[in-house]
């Protein structure tokens, strides 16, 4: 009876310090899953504190062999409270002041076969499009400058059985748009929408304002994306909105298309 009294605490006590190893993990860890998960496409660089309370840059690459990088303004934050783990969620809130004067919350919930990520207040952002080089092309080809207005609402990603959903609605505004590619500047405003809903997704372009005008329509289907638009310019800027048009689509009348 004292041996399998003394094996019980045992076991509690190795229990208990793998509980604490586990609790002060340290933030690298969740760098190097963030890293593998994306194929060292989203990094976590100069990582601090632990996987539950931690801070780091926020860059983003063209994969593991590319030379091309970007580092997001400020620092990112983040902290899991476990107060739902019995019932199999996680809170996950994300904060960077740089960015966003609110952090951004998330429940998220995991079964067996399955996990999901839902968002539980609307946010609001604001990031520089020249991050976008750090992806590679055809970013870095394009060579951006504009602001983006990043809108989260009702955001809910997952996987059932494997096959990846998304609900809620994101909405990006691209401000006062300039490229490399072109002399005229800006060319204009555009917002992108996407909405979500379940097992499939739709997505539509449009012009705000300016002489290039973009616009078109998109879908996914639960496994990849198709998209159909057209490019045009105003009339008084054609002739320097060629060479542009030409590189975005194939012509099409008086429009080019664009088929992604």
């Amino acid at each position: 009876m004292k041996q399998t009294q003394r094996a019980a605490l045992w076991l509690a006590a190795a229990c208990g310090v793998l509980c604490g190893v586990l609790a002060m993990a340290p933030a690298s860890w969740v760098a190097a899953a963030l890293g593998a998960a994306s194929a060292q496409r989203v990094q976590l660089a100069e990582a601090s504190g632990s996987w539950r309370d931690g801070s780091a840059l926020l860059v983003l690459r063209g994969g593991a062999q590319s030379e091309d990088a970007a580092l997001a303004p400020g620092r990112i934050s983040w902290h899991v409270g476990l107060g739902g783990l019995w019932r199999g969620q996680l809170q996950l809130q994300l904060a960077d002041a740089a960015i966003s004067p609110e952090p951004l919350h998330f429940i998220v919930a995991f079964r067996p076969s399955a996990w999901q990520l839902r968002q539980t207040a609307s946010w609001t952002a604001q990031l520089p499009a020249a991050l976008l080089q750090g992806l590679g092309t055809p970013w870095n080809t394009l060579a951006l400058q504009a602001r983006l207005d990043l809108t989260l609402h009702d955001v809910e990603f997952g996987s059932t059985d494997g096959r990846a959903t998304l609900r809620g609605g994101v909405g990006l505004d691209v401000l006062d748009v300039a490229s490399r590619l072109s002399q005229l500047a800006p060319l204009g405003s555009y917002r992108l929408q996407l909405r979500g809903a379940g097992a499939s997704a739709t997505v539509r372009l449009s012009t705000l304002s300016g002489p290039l005008h973009l616009s078109g329509n998109g879908a996914w289907n639960g496994q990849q994306w198709h998209f159909d638009g057209r490019g045009s310019a105003a009339p008084q800027r054609a002739a320097e909105l060629a060479s542009l048009l030409g590189l975005l689509g194939q012509p099409d009348g008086d429009h080019v298309r664009i088929v992604l």
